[in-house]
C-alpha cells in the first residue's frame, strides 16, 4: 500500500479504481491564409456561442445549487467579454495574421500566466477560469463538443479540472476527483463542495497507478493506493467511534 498526501475539499471516504482524465489538446493552424476580418468575425461568433453555453450552465446550476455557485458562470461570461482579453485576441489576428484559434490559445497562455503569478491565492485561482473560457471558445471555433462520458465508476485523476468539467462529468459513475495541482480557492473547488463530490487536491498520483484501487480519506487528505480491506474497516470504525460521518464509501470492484 502506498500513501500520498493531499488536501481534502470534502470530508468523505471513497474507494474506487483510479482513472486518469486526459484533456484533449486541439491542434490549430497558426496563420490564416484569408482575410483577418473574417478571422475576427469567427472569433466573435464563437465568443457569443460560448456565452450562450455559459448562460445554460448558469441556469442549470441556479436550479440545482443556488445563485452563489451559479454566479461562477456569470463571472466566466464577464471574462469572455473583458476588454483586455478581447483586444489581445483581436490584436493577434489583425497584427500578426493569426488564426482565431491560435489567437485564443495565446491569450489563454498570457492571461492565465498573469493570474497565476499574483500574490493573492484567490486571484491565482482565476487562472483556471481563463483556461476554461478559452477552451470553450476553441471548441466553438473548431466545432467540437465536450464529451466526458465514463465507462464505469471511477475516481478521476488529472493535473486540474476546469469548473465547467465538473458540470459535465457523469455524476452516476463519478466516485471522486483527485488533482495533482488544483486549489482550495478555485471555482472548481466551489462547485465540488456544492455538488458534494469527494475531492482531494495537490496529491501527486503517479500515472503507473492507473487502474489501481484507491481510498480517498477526505478527513486527512490522504490517498491510499492498493488499500487493504483491513485498513478500510479500521478507518471506518475509527471515524464512526469519533462521531464522524461515514461519507460515501464504495466497494472496490
Amino acid at each position: 500500500m502506498q500513501i500520498v498526501a493531499g488536501k481534502a475539499i470534502m470530508e468523505q471516504i471513497v474507494v474506487g479504481r483510479l482513472n486518469f482524465y486526459r484533456r484533449p489538446v486541439p491542434q490549430v493552424q497558426l496563420y490564416t491564409q484569408g482575410d483577418w476580418r473574417q478571422e475576427i468575425n469567427r472569433f466573435h461568433r464563437a465568443q457569443q456561442t460560448a456565452i450562450l453555453e455559459l448562460n445554460t450552465l448558469y441556469t442549470r446550476a441556479l436550479y440545482q445549487v443556488g445563485e452563489g455557485v451559479a454566479s461562477i458562470f456569470t463571472i466566466h461570461g464577464m471574462l469572455l467579454e473583458d476588454h483586455d482579453y478581447v483586444e489581445t485576441v483581436r490584436g493577434l489576428i489583425q497584427g500578426q495574421g493569426a488564426t482565431a484559434e491560435y489567437a485564443v490559445q495565446m491569450a489563454e497562455i498570457s492571461f492565465s500566466a498573469a493570474f497565476a503569478a499574483m500574490e493573492s491565492p484567490y486571484m491565482r485561482a482565476r487562472a483556471v477560469d481563463i483556461r476554461d473560457i478559452s477552451q470553450r471558445v476553441l471548441r466553438a471555433l473548431m466545432g467540437g463538443r465536450q464529451e466526458l462520458l465514463m465507462d464505469e465508476p471511477a475516481i478521476l485523476v488529472s493535473d486540474e479540472y476546469l469548473p465547467s468539467e465538473v458540470m459535465d462529468f457523469d455524476q452516476r459513475r463519478l466516485l471522486g476527483l483527485i488533482t495533482r495541482k488544483g486549489s482550495l480557492d478555485s471555482h472548481t473547488a466551489m462547485l465540488v463542495r456544492a455538488y458534494h463530490i469527494p475531492a482531494i487536491v495537490e496529491a501527486d498520483i503517479a500515472s503507473r497507478w492507473e487502474g489501481h484501487p484507491a481510498l480517498m480519506d477526505g478527513f486527512t487528505g490522504n490517498v491510499y493506493i492498493d488499500p487493504e480491506r483491513e485498513h478500510l474497516d479500521q478507518l471506518r470504525e475509527l471515524y464512526q467511534a469519533n462521531g464522524r460521518p461515514k461519507g460515501r464509501v464504495f466497494s472496490v470492484k
